[in-house]
């Protein structure tokens, strides 16, 4: 079994402002990511949130929310898809794909990645030489987001998030009359 998750990291910006931004908040429950529950921690000056989901709606438009740095991370396992992306005051600073459906090899790059881009890259394709088995193409993107946001989905050290729910609507649903 793997993970199938998406990850908001906002750096510039208070926790309780990036969760009110999004219709979350913290609960008292705490847990590590790979759980069903959304959860929120703070890695260096970055606010992460996790979701257990893949390319969930609420992180859709997150680059336009805040002003700052934010990078998004969306992964499922299950088909080797990942996709990583920064963006900096709303604009597209990079994006690095790989969709394992397309090709083996499919790696898809937008905008200007870091400087260690090249180095991770060439680090992994070796790997793929090594080791034919194994989609070493798929560490790319995650080890770009990693790199940036000091967070990895499957590997330590492993900060301890706090269960997130959705923020109750102070207005009645249109479909209730009463």
């Amino acid at each position: 079994m793997g993970y199938s998750n998406s990850c908001l990291a906002v750096r510039g910006f208070t926790e309780e402002f990036v969760l009110s931004s999004l219709g979350l908040e913290k609960t008292v429950e705490q847990a590590g990511p790979g759980r069903r529950d959304w959860g929120c921690a703070r890695v260096g000056d970055w606010t992460i949130v996790w979701s257990p989901r893949c390319e969930p709606r609420t992180f859709r438009d997150a680059s336009s929310k805040f002003k700052g740095e934010v990078v998004l991370c969306d992964l499922e396992e299950h088909v080797m898809f990942v996709s990583a992306s920064a963006f900096s005051d709303g604009t597209l600073s990079w994006r690095i794909a790989h969709d394992a459906q397309k090709a083996r090899d499919h790696l898809a790059i937008e905008g200007k990645p870091p400087e260690s881009f090249d180095r991770i890259r060439a680090e992994e394709l070796a790997r793929v030489n090594q080791d034919r088995e194994v989609d070493s193409i798929f560490e790319i993107p995650v080890r770009m987001a990693q790199e940036v946001i000091g967070f990895r989905h499957d590997a330590g050290p492993t900060p301890v998030f706090n269960i997130l729910r959705a923020v109750a609507s102070e207005t009645k649903p249109k479909w209730k009359f009463w």
